[in-house]
């Protein structure tokens, strides 16, 4: 992707972006990758990117799916693998061990998780599981980085030895010091070690009493160190044994480099694999830092054959100006906006420090973060498209090296703008046409605009100029967007609104600093009527803007409360139908009680009064099968095609979409969202149903 000038992403925050990342970042590789980070126009390398940090947040549930938060970083050891003959320490193989150990976690992870996660998957399967190299290093290497004592023969025999050695040579030490300590001779400085040997610290004036080698003395002269005649040969023992063990090491150590050697590209493979994992973890960090989601990629045709150029940002924000006003607990005001065919041209006009200048920045910044494989700080339902060039004018770019006025460096790059520029280009212009007189400096501005224009390229442009303005009111593919600012308290309010222009408010602003308003009418007659007109025109639009918005924001809070009690009558309505419907059953139950009561209080009197007891249990037991064959039918109806006819019937006559339902033997209430041939789709509170005509209960239409 090609960006002109070079500085732009600086001018519009994007290192700031790629710091953050790069905070977020462990390895030193991981974060020279994101502070290298730069946009692409390949689309697959956009899309996998982006997908591949969706399936992250995913599968790690937003945090690290390594089980160690750090990794070793191995140049050094890689180094070692690539000469020939060079010899990796026991620590450089304790961190070769846990790099591998880590990227078989990794793997293992993701190897059955294809449908689940099949852009990490991809990434991942390159790499298989590693035990060989593992293996190689535990044979010989324990979990603290020390040479085991089996990792040969000849070491395991050195170091027993050696053990042997220093128990003896501790027990004869113990003895000496003891009877020196006795006799008074020993310093306070008992026992030193001087070139690896041993030796006892004797009082000067003892020196000559005490048998062995004097190998030094303190800086005082006070002490003299002796190393005792009976430990002279065991001292040069342990030191001939400690040289044994240290070249039986080596040569384990370099056999145990010999054997992973041919392995070395696998490891790299794996050091590659944790960095890549450490950046997409710096990613999903960092877009939860900024509550920045994945946009929609556009990737389609349009209808002429060419692809579709289109950007829809909503609710979108500048990153920077986010974090800043989060630390101050400041809001920031979001804002949305659409460049599509018809409209690809924004002039933003309105009050110096109103948000123009950030609202430019943070379009540029957000496709370059998209274009980067990065969330941007947008709406999830944010639409973008994919451009080969973005190019910007932003900011004094006055050149002492190369003897440049403002205006000149601003038309050099116009020329290089018109040069390069084509339908897969954005450009930001800053206060386009400034730097010169106005009148000229705003014709020529406008001439420049056209040819961008004719180009298709999409782009943002800040003004003041009642040209641009005009211009963009009746020019195809250009239009007006301004920033909205409160007339009656002359403060900005930092939103955007698209379709008409805005006023400076240069005079109101003026007078409500406290200028002489002599000074500002003597300013006024200096413009022409049309230009003070349409100035007041642009106010009390604004003004009239302000008041709407206001009403409207009133109308929706009162349409709110309307919708809540019209939900909260529909559901007492519901409950109260409900009670009184229960009413009724639990009446009709008690009447057919009754009647079955009165019935077995027959049978009852008849048992008593009646010898023919038989008979009497026949009544008894036809009573009883009577009410259980009236039951038995009544459910043979309600199974049977008639009943559900019947029922299907009645739902239809009184069913539409907006009805509220309940299923048959339940209370729980429901709204009817669509309906098709004899079902009907179903709203239970959150949750969605398809359910048969027949098995419905209108509870209000």
């Amino acid at each position: 992707m090609q960006i002109f000038p070079t500085d732009l992403p600086v001018l519009v925050g994007f290192d700031v972006i790629t710091d953050k990342l790069a905070q977020f970042c462990i390895s030193k590789n991981a974060k020279e990758t994101a502070l290298q980070l730069k946009p692409s126009n390949q689309w697959k390398w956009i899309h996998t990117h982006l997908q591949e940090t969706v399936e992250y947040f995913t599968a790690s549930a937003g945090s690290s799916i390594l089980s160690q938060s750090h990794y070793p970083e191995i140049e050094k050891e890689l180094h070692v693998l690539r000469i020939q003959d060079a010899v990796l320490t026991s620590l450089q193989c304790k961190q070769l061990r846990k790099l591998i150990s880590l990227s078989n976690e990794l793997i293992h992870f993701f190897e059955d998780k294809k449908d689940l996660f099949p852009y990490l998957y991809d990434k991942i399967r390159p790499n298989e599981k590693d035990v060989l190299v593992m293996g190689l290093i535990d044979d010989v290497i324990d979990k603290d980085g020390v040479v085991k004592d089996d990792a040969s023969d000849t070491l395991k025999d050195i170091r027993q030895t050696l053990q042997e050695n220093r128990k003896q040579s501790d027990r004869l030490y113990r003895a000496h010091i003891q009877r020196l300590r006795k006799a008074g001779q020993l310093a306070e400085i008992e026992e030193n070690f001087i070139n690896g040997r041993r030796v006892l610290g004797i009082l000067a004036e003892y020196k000559r009493e005490v048998k062995g080698l004097i190998l030094g003395q303190s800086a005082s002269g006070k002490i003299t160190y002796i190393e005792p005649q009976n430990m002279v040969m065991l001292n040069n023992d342990r030191l001939q044994m400690e040289d044994d063990e240290q070249k039986e090491i080596y040569k384990i150590l370099k056999l145990t480099t010999d054997c992973i050697r041919p392995y070395q590209k696998m490891i790299k493979a794996f050091y590659d694999l944790l960095v890549a994992f450490d950046v997409l973890s710096a990613k999903m960090q960092l877009a939860k830092l900024l509550q920045a989601h994945c946009p929609i990629i556009i990737n389609r045709m349009s209808e002429n054959g060419m692809q579709e150029r289109k950007i829809n940002l909503v609710n979108a924000c500048h990153p920077v100006l986010y974090l800043q006003n989060k630390q101050q607990v400041q809001q920031t005001v979001a804002f949305n906006c659409t460049f599509d065919t018809d409209h690809r041209i924004m002039v933003i006009s309105g009050p110096n420090a109103g948000g123009k200048s950030i609202t430019l920045k943070t379009i540029g910044l957000l496709q370059m973060m998209f274009q980067s494989g990065l969330f941007i700080t947008a709406h999830p339902k944010s639409e973008m498209c994919i451009l080969n060039h973005i190019f910007g004018d932003i900011g004094d770019n006055q050149s002492i090296e190369d003897g440049l006025s403002t205006y000149s460096s601003r038309l050099l790059k116009m020329k290089y703008f018109l040069q390069h520029s084509n339908r897969d280009t954005m450009f930001l212009i800053d206060e386009f046409g400034t730097g010169s007189d106005p009148d000229m400096g705003g014709a020529l501005a406008e001439v420049i605009l056209n040819k961008l224009n004719e180009k298709e390229s999409i782009g943002v442009v800040t003004t003041h100029f009642t040209n641009l303005k005009l211009l963009a009111n009746h020019q195809q593919g250009i239009f007006n967007a301004c920033m909205l600012f409160n007339s009656k308290s002359l403060k900005p309010l930092y939103q955007l609104h698209l379709g008409e222009p805005g006023s400076s408010f240069t005079f109101e602003v003026a007078s409500k600093t406290g200028l002489d308003p002599t000074l500002i009418e003597e300013a006024k007659g200096k413009l022409s009527n049309e230009k003070v007109n349409m100035d007041k025109l642009l106010n009390q639009l604004q003004t009239e803007k302000n008041n709407l918005d206001k009403l409207k924001r009133d109308i929706q809070k009162q349409m709110s409360k309307t919708t809540a009690a019209k939900r909260e009558y529909t559901e007492l309505n519901v409950q109260l139908e409900n009670s009184i419907q229960k009413h009724q059953e639990h009446k009709i139950e008690k009447q057919q009680l009754m009647e079955y009561g009165k019935k077995l209080h027959q049978l009852t009197q008849e048992w008593v009064n009646n010898k023919n007891k038989k008979e009497v249990i026949a009544k008894f037991v036809k009573l009883a099968g009577y009410e259980q064959l009236k039951k038995k039918e009544q459910e043979a109806f309600e199974k049977s095609q008639q009943y559900k006819e019947s029922i299907l019937k009645k739902v239809k006559s009184k069913i539409a979409i907006g009805s509220i339902v309940k299923l048959l033997k339940s209370r729980e209430t429901g709204i009817v969202k669509a309906l098709k041939d004899d079902r009907a789709i179903i709203h239970f509170g959150k949750v969605e149903m398809n359910v048969a005509l027949e098995k419905l209960d209108i509870v209000s239409e």
